[in-house]
């Protein structure tokens, strides 16, 4: 498994997103965690970005029990049946994932961090033509700003045209530059997505990312052994009063640099921890963004595996060793 990444710090194993919570002293009626309860955060409007003959199907919103988690399957109409994309809006203290996708639908699961419900709204990207896309918004989870007073007037910017920058890929033999669609990211936003090379150059061996307005942007990244096509990388927007645009400039490569020689992702068999083997790799930033991995023995066969959280879901993969 290898993990490249621009303007953030570099991690060997696993992977996970986590952004963890500032604890704050709680105001009257505010949450112990610095949440704004009250707070329902628009849409970055992303669903329809790069996506031809686009239809945004807003559905209705979903309530997510205090604490607990809700997860919803949603389709896209059949005047537009193909899904590209989806984006959210939310409470503040209630995070969006992915859990599943198909052609026509996705299942999203709303994560509640507080004691008090919330709710989450889903827009999706829906199109007349079959899915030729490679960004696939994989989770949207915003910061607690409780602390941080009243907002300001946000700005946003209208996309540049795509990077012609080339330097991504020096050093890599057989390699295209393969720019992504600008991505809009709200005031201590993140987003996480999967973009995949495709094409005559199916493999994704580095990436780098440009943004409009002031550098507010950080970015981490992975290729998976069992994705080598695609890089998954959470980008946070640590401006905390004004959106701002970012594009992700693939280097696409005909070799596989990446390959490894564990098997593919399951769930945790919840072994002994192997002492010495567990990692937190933490960013700075007023919200630090961490990876946690660690390493498994099974005493019933002797099976190594190498472990992972990723936004409080557990995945291993079987090594040899």
């Amino acid at each position: 498994m290898r993990i490249s990444m621009q303007h953030a710090f570099v991690a060997r194993l696993g992977f996970a997103f986590a952004i963890a919570v500032i604890a704050a002293d709680a105001g009257a009626g505010g949450d112990p965690h610095g949440y704004r309860t009250d707070l329902f955060v628009a849409s970055n409007k992303n669903e329809c970005s790069g996506v031809p003959s686009c239809l945004s199907a807003t559905m209705a919103r979903v309530v997510v029990p205090a604490s607990k988690k809700k997860a919803e399957r949603l389709a896209c109409p059949d005047s537009h049946p193909n899904l590209w994309t989806w984006d959210s809006a939310q409470h503040e203290h209630v995070s969006v994932q992915m859990v599943a996708i198909d052609r026509r639908t996705v299942t999203l699961e709303g994560v509640n961090a507080t004691s008090t419900a919330g709710e989450f709204e889903v827009s999706l990207g829906c199109s007349t033509q079959p899915y030729a896309g490679s960004v696939v918004q994989q989770s949207r989870q915003l910061a607690p700003t409780q602390f941080m007073g009243p907002h300001r007037s946000e700005t946003r910017h209208a996309n540049p045209p795509p990077s012609t920058d080339t330097s991504v890929c020096n050093g890599i033999r057989e390699c295209q530059v393969q720019p992504q669609p600008w991505q809009d990211i709200g005031p201590w936003g993140s987003i996480a997505q999967g973009y995949t090379c495709v094409g005559a150059y199916p493999y994704a061996n580095y990436y780098t990312y440009i943004q409009t307005g002031s550098p507010s942007i950080s970015a981490m990244g992975i290729v998976r052994d069992v994705t080598p096509q695609t890089y998954d990388i959470l980008m946070t927007n640590w401006n905390l009063f004004a959106h701002d645009k970012v594009e992700v400039i693939l280097a696409c490569s005909k070799y596989n640099i990446n390959g490894g020689s564990c098997g593919g992702v399951q769930r945790d068999p919840n072994c002994p921890v192997i002492a010495g083997t567990q990692h937190n790799f933490c960013n700075g930033g007023p919200v630090p963004v961490c990876i946690q991995d660690w390493n498994e023995r099974c005493s019933a066969n002797q099976q190594l595996y190498q472990c992972t959280a990723e936004l409080a879901i557990t995945w291993c993969t079987p090594c040899p060793g």
